[in-house]
């Protein structure tokens, strides 16, 4: 064997020596730490405020000369609630064809 040879050896023996004390080859496995949370917190929504809705008794058609005012008393309703009840801004402005709720009355 010339000497580049021996020296080819040597150093392929020392690392199949170094390999073989490392164990049989396969690599040991780490262990991976598995977390598990101690409390699960599920989102909750909170809902919203409903108003709640009037309860109807019927409806109106508004005729020539008719006044919200004048509908509430026919009905005996408050005006506010009969105005609120039909999303009337404004007390004065209701005209012929329109059809108004009419709320059940307070008690």
């Amino acid at each position: 064997m010339e000497k580049g040879s021996v020296a080819i050896a040597f150093v392929l023996a020392t690392c199949l020596a170094a390999l073989s004390a490392c164990g049989d080859g396969e690599e040991e496995a780490t262990p991976t730490a598995t977390v598990t949370p101690a409390v699960t917190v599920t989102p909750q929504t909170t809902p919203e405020a409903t108003p709640s809705p009037t309860p109807i008794r019927g409806t109106y058609e508004v005729q020539a000369g008719d006044t919200l005012s004048g509908i509430a008393d026919q009905f005996g309703v408050d005006l506010e609630t009969l105005a609120e009840a039909n999303d009337i801004a404004d007390p004065d402005l209701i005209y012929p064809g329109q059809v108004l709720i009419i709320p059940a009355p307070t008690p």
